[in-house]
């Protein structure tokens, strides 16, 4: 089996956590499949906790883990974006408008209502 990104592992753990209520690493290691390395998942679900992703508290000789309540999580798409675009989405945007062959008028003009109303809820702000 390939070797995950070390993000890509991240966002799962989250997602098992955000589903799964408080876990210990072996439940997290069962709910991947047990196809990742447990020091690998453990190492991961420490350093969640250091950027504050989780919250983690001793119960015998292992940690429980949990998603912490402020934490956002952030999805697929915005670690996505993050990794192509950096930070601005007006990239992307452009990006995917340049590089779209199948636009139509239609879809033009639906944009440019989009972008207008985007341009108003910011000026209510």
């Amino acid at each position: 089996m390939p070797k995950r990104a070390f993000g890509d592992l991240e966002l799962q753990i989250l997602h098992i956590l955000k589903t799964g209520g408080r876990m210990t690493v072996k439940d997290v290691h069962r709910a991947l499949g047990g196809a990742d390395n447990y020091n690998t998942i453990m190492t991961v679900m420490n350093r969640l906790a250091e950027k504050k992703q989780l919250t983690r508290q001793r119960m015998g000789l292992q940690y429980e883990y949990w998603i912490r309540p402020q934490a956002h999580t952030p999805s697929l798409f915005e670690k996505f974006k993050q990794k192509l675009f950096g930070v601005k989405t007006s990239a992307m945007v452009s990006y995917l408008i340049e590089s779209a062959d199948d636009l139509t008028d239609e879809d033009v003009v639906e944009m440019e209502k989009t972008l207008q109303r985007a341009k108003a809820g910011r000026k209510k702000k």
